[in-house]
């Protein structure tokens, strides 16, 4: 078999390949012999049939089976004689496969990329670890305080923070926010809704408009929505929102007392500062290794020159799409707005996939370099912890990964994270 290997761009490459017509016509006189034995001709035993009889009521039968059984094999053929491994096939073209004459076809694929790799053992980092400070203890504590937090009807005007119940309703144009936007429940009127008073989150300028306030005051309050506000109909113009206000709460938090400090789990206030202190070294840490990665991450791109697939840096940017209206649709945001944005959520997913498949070649060839793989250890802790976010049995999770074939996709990102943590080891860290 004669095969001819072209480049054809960046990890690219076009295979010409030509079978003898030895090759085709013994595949041609198997299948034939295939067909003879199953077919049922009226007239004549089963396998009985005359050969010539058979080609000609299952030419077009024979004719396809032909040309996959040719393609096929010889395409195997032509990668392991050239030591080819390729990421997808594009396309198959100029086919050319007869019983009596040599058969020809070309082949267009994506290649893995060929790219020596930068030194990563012995990495130099620079160190941003910081202590934690009383100021962060005392924070940190606050912000106990404040998930532990219960409002308390107040008989006074509305203050910044307060919890405020209000019905209101909006005019835009000269006509309803509601009509103007149907698709975004909640913007154009509500009952009983509770608001805060110092966020913009729900409408800007509500929140500011209703302080000092009383209970059953109304008031119209203009509300300013941005040129970029998602729902398009009210983006840049300005409405006015009729508000009525039924409730108020003011926020009070714990005082730091026996009771307290039981919920928290110690026994006095330095033993809970302590634990604190503790508590935010340790996302300290964290948070500095995640940087160090992404340092590391960043290193090897840098240092690192290679030519990626295109077609799995598409199908990078497919996944990201996938991942991104996925997240937006759970998020309940409709599908009309997230229509809307596709070319800004496609050029979003597409800034940084050429980077991220970059990166797999370069940590992947390091895993393989340095012998790093995903123990069945490895995987089943991986998957109990996603089966505890997902709340699901890990059993299920398992068989739904096989079922979607994602579970090697997930052993890979495994060994990938496995092998940022090797270099990490490796790193020098200066101070």
């Amino acid at each position: 078999m004669n095969v001819t290997v072209e480049d054809a761009g960046a990890c690219r490459k076009v295979l010409k390949i030509q079978v003898p017509v030895e090759k085709v016509g013994e595949e041609y006189e198997s299948i034939v012999s295939m067909y003879s034995r199953a077919a049922k001709i009226p007239g004549f035993r089963p396998g009985k049939a005359p050969k010539d009889l058979v080609k000609r009521r299952y030419a077009k039968e024979i004719e396809e089976e032909l040309n996959s059984q040719v393609i096929s094999s010889a395409y195997r053929e032509a990668l392991t004689q050239e030591k080819i491994s390729p990421v997808s096939v594009l396309s198959v073209t100029d086919v050319v496969i007869k019983p009596s004459a040599p058969a020809s076809f070309t082949v267009m694929l994506d290649v893995p990329p060929q790219f020596e790799l930068p030194k990563y053992k012995g990495m130099e980092l620079k160190s941003a670890k910081a202590d934690v400070t009383d100021q962060e203890v005392e924070d940190t504590i606050r912000d106990l305080r404040e998930q532990s937090a219960k409002y308390e009807v107040v008989d006074r005007p509305v203050q910044k923070g307060d919890m405020v119940m209000i019905d209101y309703k909006g005019v835009c144009d000269g006509q309803p926010v509601e009509e103007l936007a149907p698709a975004a429940k909640g913007l154009g009127q509500g009952v009983n809704f509770w608001v805060r008073a110092d966020e913009n989150e729900f409408l800007p300028g509500i929140a500011q408009g209703l302080q000092g306030l009383k209970t059953g005051d109304k008031k119209d309050i203009p509300v300013d929505f941005s040129a970029d506000f998602q729902e398009k109909a009210v983006a840049g113009k300005q409405a006015l929102y009729s508000v009525e206000v039924k409730n108020i709460r003011e926020k009070k938090l714990p005082e730091i007392d026996e009771a307290f400090l039981k919920t928290m789990e110690v026994d006095s206030v330095d033993a809970l500062k302590a634990r604190v202190r503790t508590d935010v070294a340790s996302m300290k840490d964290y948070q500095e290794k995640r940087r160090l990665k992404d340092e590391i991450v960043k290193t090897l791109l840098e240092k690192t020159a290679l030519d990626v697939p295109e077609s799995v840096v598409q199908e990078e940017t497919r996944n990201a799409v996938y991942d991104i209206v996925r997240n937006n649709t759970s998020r309940g945001i409709p599908r009309e707005q997230i229509e809307e944005k596709k070319g800004e959520i496609f050029e979003i997913a597409a800034r940084n996939a050429s980077d991220k498949v970059k990166m797999k070649y370069i940590l992947h060839r390091i895993a393989e370099a340095e012998s790093i793989a995903t123990s069945e250890d490895d995987l089943a802790a991986e998957i109990h912890g996603l089966a505890a976010r997902y709340g699901m049995p890990e059993q299920a999770l398992r068989a739904e990964l096989e079922k979607r074939e994602t579970l090697d996709q997930l052993v890979e990102d495994i060994r990938i994270r496995k092998t940022v943590d090797f270099i990490l080891e490796q790193a020098v860290i200066n101070e």
